[in-house]
C-alpha cells in the first residue's frame, strides 16, 4: 500500500479502512492499559533498566499481535521471530532476522486462512472478510498488508514512546509540568510526535517527466523525499522549533504524513503513547536517566530516529 498511489492505492487503502472501522481506540485503551501496566509490573524492584526492551518496544508490539487477533500463547513466538528486524541499517542483522520472518509469512498465511486460528473479533478476520465493489484482497495482498500493519504499528510507536520518555527525562521542567498536571497529555503527545519526529522522511517518490520545482531543474526518474523532521523544525511553521514544549498549540507537525497516505494508525499511537507514559510516570514519578543524557545512544538508521538503549534508574 505503501508503494502505490492511485487507483490501487484507494483500492487498498478502503479494505483496510474498512477493517479498522470494526473497533474504535476508546474500545481499546482498557487493553493498551492492561498491557502496560503488565508490562511496568515486571519492573518493579529493580534498580536500573533498559526502557527500550523492557517498555517501549514490548508495549507496542503486544497491542498489535492483540490487535491482529493473534492467539495470545503464540505472541511471544511472533515476536521472537521478527525480533531481529530491530536494526534494519545493519545488512548483517537484516541477514540473521531472515529465518524468523520466513517463519512469521507462513504462520500468517496459515493463521489468516479460515479455521486457521486467528481470533474472530482482529483485524487479520476483518482484513481477510472486508469487501468493496466486490473485491477482496489476496492471500498475498492480506499477509502482506498484516506485515505493514505489524511493522507501522511497532516499529514507529517504540520510537515515539522511547524517544518522547528520554525527552520528557532529559528535560525535567516539563516532565513536572506534565505530572502536576496530566491535562496537557494531549498536547505533549503531539510535542513529542514533532520534537522526536520518530518518522524522519517519507517513502522516495520519482519525477515522471521533466521539471522545474521549487526553482530547481529535475529530470525524468530522479528521486524525491521529503524530510518530515525538517518540516517539523520549520522556523516559519513553529516559535523556537528545537525547544521542546508540552503546551505548545498549536501544533501543525507532519509526523503522520498528509494527504492520501496520511498514517492510517494515527490515533492508536497518541494513545499508546500517552497511557504509556502516564502509565510508567505514574508507577516511578521520580525515575531519572541512568547516564548524561549527551552520552544516550541514537541507532544509525535511515529514515528513523531511534535510540539504542534508554537505561533508567527507577527511583521510588
Amino acid at each position: 500500500m505503501l508503494g502505490h498511489d492511485d487507483p490501487e492505492h484507494r483500492r487498498l487503502r478502503g479494505l483496510v479502512d474498512q477493517a479498522f472501522q470494526r473497533r474504535t481506540i476508546e474500545a481499546m485503551k482498557p487493553m493498551i492499559t492492561q498491557i502496560a501496566d503488565r508490562l511496568v509490573d515486571k519492573l518493579e524492584g529493580r534498580p536500573e533498566v533498559d526502557l527500550m526492551a523492557e517498555f517501549c518496544r514490548d508495549l507496542p508490539l503486544s497491542v498489535i499481535c492483540a490487535m491482529l487477533g493473534l492467539p495470545e500463547q503464540e505472541h511471544d513466538q511472533f515476536k521472537s521471530w521478527l525480533g531481529g528486524l530491530k536494526d534494519t541499517a545493519n545488512i548483517g542483522a537484516v541477514l540473521r532476522a531472515i529465518p524468523g520472518v520466513v517463519r512469521a509469512v507462513r504462520h500468517l498465511r496459515r493463521v489468516s486462512r479460515p479455521g486457521g486460528g486467528a481470533l474472530p473479533d482482529g483485524l487479520i478476520v476483518a482484513l481477510r472478510d472486508a469487501e468493496t465493489d466486490g473485491q477482496k484482497l489476496s492471500e498475498d495482498e492480506l499477509v502482506s498488508m498484516i506485515f505493514l500493519l505489524f511493522g507501522a504499528g511497532q516499529e514507529t510507536t517504540t520510537h515515539l514512546i522511547s524517544g518522547g520518555l528520554f525527552a520528557l527525562l532529559s528535560q525535567e521542567d516539563q516532565r513536572r509540568r506534565l505530572q502536576s498536571d496530566p491535562s496537557l497529555m494531549p498536547t505533549c503527545v503531539e510535542e513529542c510526535l514533532r520534537y522526536v519526529s520518530p518518522v524522519q522522511m517519507t517513502k522516495p517518490r520519482f519525477a515522471t517527466r521533466d521539471m522545474v520545482w521549487q526553482g530547481r531543474q529535475f529530470r525524468r526518474g530522479e528521486m524525491f523525499a521529503g524530510f518530515l523532521a525538517a518540516a517539523n523544525s520549520d522556523p516559519a511553521k513553529f516559535e523556537d522549533p528545537h525547544r521542546f514544549d508540552i503546551t505548545r498549540h498549536p501544533n501543525p507537525h507532519l509526523s503522520f504524513g498528509t494527504g492520501v497516505h496520511f498514517c492510517l494508525g494515527f490515533q492508536l499511537a497518541r494513545a499508546e503513547a500517552a497511557i504509556g507514559f502516564e502509565r510508567i510516570l505514574t508507577r516511578f514519578p521520580a525515575m531519572r536517566l541512568a547516564i548524561e543524557a549527551q552520552k544516550i545512544e541514537w541507532r544509525k538508521r535511515l529514515g528513523i530516529r531511534a535510540l539504542a538503549q534508554l537505561r533508567v534508574q527507577l527511583v521510588t
